[in-house]
């Protein structure tokens, strides 16, 4: 008998999440949850699920920002959804340096600016 075993990935995404800037498409945008799941798949069929990642990812660039189990728990919390975007902007700011952070925080917040001004 022939048994044909292996793994197969499925990402694709589960619902909106909150509004954040984004410093790779340098815009504001509505960032939306995704889940990986690893399938455990007999004649490439999946079968069993095995390993569920989650993740956040900007709809414009597909920034792609990893989120921990904990995270994901309480992510209905606004408290929690604040300290996703701050760590998503520490994240994308921390390749760096301090000339290229101060000019894209100036940026931001002129554009930011010119939003806010009446047309």
């Amino acid at each position: 008998m022939i048994l044909i075993f292996g793994w197969l990935k499925e990402t694709k995404p589960v619902r909106p999440l909150f509004n954040s800037y984004c410093y790779h498409c340098q815009k504001t945008t509505h960032w939306h949850l995704w889940r990986e799941t690893e399938w455990v798949s007999f004649f490439a069929v999946k079968t069993i699920p095995f390993i569920w990642k989650n993740y956040v990812v900007c709809p414009g660039c597909e920034y792609v920002f990893p989120l921990t189990w904990e995270r994901y728990l309480q992510i209905s919390s606004p408290r929690t959804t604040a300290e996703i975007a701050a760590a998503i902007e520490s994240s994308q700011l921390s390749a760096k340096n301090e000339i290229q952070r101060n000019f894209l925080l100036a940026q931001r917040a002129a554009r930011e600016e010119r939003e806010k001004a009446p047309a």
